[in-house]
């Protein structure tokens, strides 16, 4: 970042070079279900279907919390990038986006746990007919006691109404993700991205059975 603000302000963050840092920061996302026991407990369909439907929201979360943390969300030249890579209409989303990572590392951690273990049917419409869980009920369980985990935390964390506040925060972080999810609902670049990460991610557990 020291090295592109000593540019130009037409030479920051070239659009070629974000949307590589975007592919780089999504690989690692697979990390999240390749180390967690209970991810890899699941049967190599169930591991499937949550890959499918939740790898878009958790690799959001997590790219754009690290692009907050290092401030890459402060610099205006990063927006006019967005804009490029995916479609201007995205910009607002993504800034409105930046304003609801402010957690601490560890609420992140656990909040992207749940996410990956979420059952939801997200609302993006598309012609790819619903699949069912084969277990849908254990894997709710598991769910619940990352919630469990994640609220006991933080109580330690915060008292009880900055608890109740900062779980809602991650209500609205996750509505903020979703909403970009749907802005790039045809940004091709950005959908090859996340099928080829699915595809890496399914192979490397079923090695790894």
């Amino acid at each position: 970042m020291r090295e592109q603000n000593l540019l130009p302000y037409k030479l920051r963050y070239k659009s070629i070079s974000v949307m590589k840092l975007y592919q780089i920061l999504l690989d690692g996302i697979q990390l999240l279900y390749k180390n967690n026991r209970d991810f890899i407990s699941l049967s190599p369909y169930n591991r499937s279907i949550l890959l499918h439907s939740t790898i878009k929201h958790t690799a959001s979360v997590s790219v754009n919390f690290i692009m907050y943390q290092i401030r890459l969300l402060d610099q205006s030249a990063y927006y006019d990038a967005i804009g490029i890579i995916t479609h201007p209409r995205v910009i607002p989303t993504a800034k409105r986006m930046a304003g609801r990572l402010d957690f601490d590392v560890i609420i992140i951690k656990l909040f992207l746990v749940i996410l990956s273990f979420s059952t939801i049917n997200f609302t993006v419409y598309s012609n790819t007919p619903p699949v069912n869980l084969s277990n849908v009920k254990d894997i709710l369980q598991i769910q619940d006691t990352y919630i469990d985990l994640t609220w006991r935390y933080l109580l330690y964390r915060y008292d009880y109404k900055q608890a109740v506040k900062c779980f809602s925060e991650l209500i609205r972080c996750f509505f903020a993700i979703h909403d970009a999810i749907h802005q790039t609902e045809d940004v091709l670049w950005y959908l090859d991205t996340i099928n080829s990460l699915v595809q890496k991610t399914e192979q490397s557990l079923i090695l790894n059975d």
